[in-house]
């Protein structure tokens, strides 16, 4: 086994050994470090509202084995709908050249919700005619408002081991749960955990929190809805307005003496 690193100095002939190196290693760090993650979003693509177009800013989606690089912002033109709009990503290769391949990417707005081969959803909305498009979110409960704000919990994020939430939804969690008084070390913990992930949060260790905290559920794992219920439920124990798991109330705790 070798390494090339190749030499650029002046009066020496270029080789193809010396493009080849600089190609496999501009790709292969990217490889190696996402081998393990599912098909989907990877990192950044933030998306905000602004003149009328939503903005996806760069950042990197998993497909096919490859790592698609986003350089640069892209966006597309939206207005209002009845019916629910869905922001998708669609990604595939041109190797009509003899010189290289062409990984392609580009985004469109559909009523569809099915996502066909090669394309992941970014954001949904509904948006109602003379209302605003909010890409903020006032609180966790507010990330499922069903009109006139983006909704990322149902976005195609790829993480260890297979599919993953969308990371603003994860952090938004973990930061209620920190501003909530009297709350366990055991979510303190887990919220600083899903604040510290440069990226997103496995769904197997999303669920086995959520299993402890509500009790053992089934979990459908092709539903992020059905997930992010089981955060909202927990969220609400820990806050003490619901039960946690075994009838737990989480929270701060009064005594009221008669």
């Amino acid at each position: 086994m070798q390494n090339l690193y190749p030499l650029f100095v002046g009066d020496r002939i270029l080789k193809k050994e010396m493009l080849w190196a600089v190609r496999d290693r501009s790709f292969m760090h990217l490889d190696l470090e996402y081998r393990e993650y599912g098909d989907g979003i990877l990192k950044g693509c933030g998306v905000r509202v602004e003149n009328g177009r939503i903005i996806v800013e760069p950042g990197m989606i998993k497909y096919g084995g490859f790592i698609y690089l986003m350089p640069e912002s892209e966006s597309v033109e939206y207005g209002p709908s009845k019916q629910q709009t869905i922001l998708k990503m669609r990604l595939g290769k041109d190797s009509s050249s003899v010189d290289y391949t062409c990984y392609c990417m580009e985004l469109a707005l559909e009523n569809e919700d099915t996502l066909e081969v090669g394309e992941f959803e970014v954001c949904r909305y509904k948006l109602q005619r003379g209302a605003v498009l909010r890409a903020e979110h006032e609180n966790f409960e507010d990330m499922e408002t069903e009109y006139d704000t983006l909704n990322y919990i149902h976005a195609s994020w790829g993480g260890l081991r297979g599919k993953a939430m969308a990371p603003m939804v994860t952090r938004r969690f973990a930061m209620e749960i920190l501003e909530t008084e009297g709350c366990k070390a055991e979510d303190i913990m887990f919220a600083y955990f899903c604040l510290s992930q440069p990226g997103t949060v496995p769904m197997d260790i999303l669920t086995d929190y959520l299993d402890r905290k509500n009790g053992k559920g089934k979990w459908d794992i092709a539903s992020n809805q059905i997930v992010f219920g089981g955060m909202r439920t927990a969220l609400k124990g820990i806050k003490g307005v619901g039960t946690g798991r075994c009838g737990e109330s989480g929270g701060r705790r009064r005594i009221i003496v008669d």
